[in-house]
């Protein structure tokens, strides 16, 4: 039993460090792409947040204010722990990168070849075998239904 979960996790981290080696590589029908440009504005979608609440609900200028001061102090309570989140994602990318060097260094000649072909075909090679979230079974944003409020 010990054995078996050993193996299947040397197995997830190369197949999540793999996914993830070849995600961050510039494809090679298209060198020297730009970045994406994000267009999300947080003011902007605020601000309309709260018209489209304060016009459908009615609210009154008491609450418009009470509305603000509940949202000016979430945003103050989550920014420390998107600093968190962002620091985590780095250093979980350095454990993911190290892992993939170390693994590489056991590989032989051909098969290193042979893993530099995998790896340029992407991560979309295991959309196929594995469906369109891979091996991993957690979810994504997507997945997630948003329920009335009540």
């Amino acid at each position: 039993m010990k054995h078996s979960f050993l193996t299947t996790l040397l197995i997830a981290t190369i197949v999540s460090g793999t996914a993830l080696y070849a995600n961050a590589q510039t494809p090679p029908d298209m060198p020297d792409h730009p970045a994406i440009e994000h267009k999300f504005n947080h003011e902007e979608m605020q601000k309309k947040m709260t018209e489209k609440l304060t016009k459908e609900l009615g609210l009154t200028d008491e609450q418009q204010e009470q509305s603000k001061a509940i949202h000016d102090k979430g945003k103050a309570e989550m920014e420390p722990l998107l600093k968190e989140m962002k620091d985590l994602r780095e250093k979980m990318d350095a454990v993911r990168k190290a892992n993939m060097e170390e693994f590489e260094k056991i590989l032989t000649p051909e098969q290193k070849q042979k893993f530099e072909e995998m790896k340029s075909k992407g991560p979309h090679t295991m959309h196929h075998k594995f469906g369109k979230k891979g091996p991993f079974k957690h979810k994504a944003p997507e997945d997630f239904e948003i329920k009335d409020a009540q």
